[in-house]
């Protein structure tokens, strides 16, 4: 039978539990567990722990020797007004679902898994700025293959001057999208002018420009946003 002392401490940086048991080690102020040979850690097991602190590192051991990465869990260090819980899914996913949030109630987040919505059957948009002084072409952004332009919308945000134009295309074609007649940058701030352009979607990804005239413009300011989807 063993015999219990009423010990403080130890002199020693390390304790071992039982002959061939793990290790509670001190190093530089860190509690370690570690194996009896101390050459790798220890596994803890208990019902429940609770870290004093803002964050949960998994593979911290290589934040120390640099030989790979961590992946890091935190919570905010501040701007939080009450507890959070969070329930994991009890169920098995499958492939394509993401987690997502079923209830939130008394501070209290369950969650559960959904399958994704996929991003062919959303509308992107992309916005493009042009002002007076922009130069020709403005390259916009790529057009997925198959896209259809569903419309393309211009703000006007300070009124230009002179006789500007603009047009929405591609190389070679640089009205495809939306005529310099459609449009009028001289109008006032605020004015939003809207075309839906109709044209099939090409097989190929295209390269969006928009072809800019200044007519001796001095100010002026627009926004260019072009609403796309790729059909299912």
């Amino acid at each position: 039978m063993g015999r219990f002392l009423d010990a403080l401490g130890t002199v020693f940086s390390k304790f071992q539990i039982g002959i061939g048991g793990p290790q509670l080690k001190n190093n530089s102020g860190v509690l370690e567990a570690r194996n009896a040979a101390d050459s790798a850690y220890a596994t803890i097991s208990a019902a429940l722990a609770k870290i004093y602190g803002n964050d949960f590192i998994l593979n911290a051991g290589a934040a120390e020797s640099g030989a790979d990465w961590v992946y890091k869990l935190s919570r905010p260090s501040s701007g939080m007004t009450h507890d959070l819980q969070v329930i994991f899914p009890s169920a098995d996913p499958t492939a394509g679902q993401v987690l997502n949030v079923v209830t939130f109630a008394s501070n209290i987040v369950t969650l559960g898994w959904v399958s994704a919505a996929s991003t062919a059957a959303c509308e992107s948009v992309d916005t493009t700025s042009i002002a007076f002084g922009s130069t020709s072409p403005v390259s916009m952004f790529t057009l997925p293959a198959n896209a259809v332009v569903n419309l393309v919308r211009v703000t006007i945000d300070t009124a230009f001057n002179g006789a500007p134009s603009l047009s929405i295309g591609i190389s070679g074609t640089t009205s495809k999208y939306l005529s310099s007649t459609a449009v009028d940058l001289t109008a006032a701030a605020g004015t939003v002018w809207e075309v839906a352009p109709g044209v099939a979607p090409d097989v190929s990804s295209e390269s969006i420009i928009a072809t800019y005239s200044a007519g001796s413009a001095s100010a002026g300011a627009a926004r260019v946003e072009v609403f796309y989807d790729v059909p299912v």
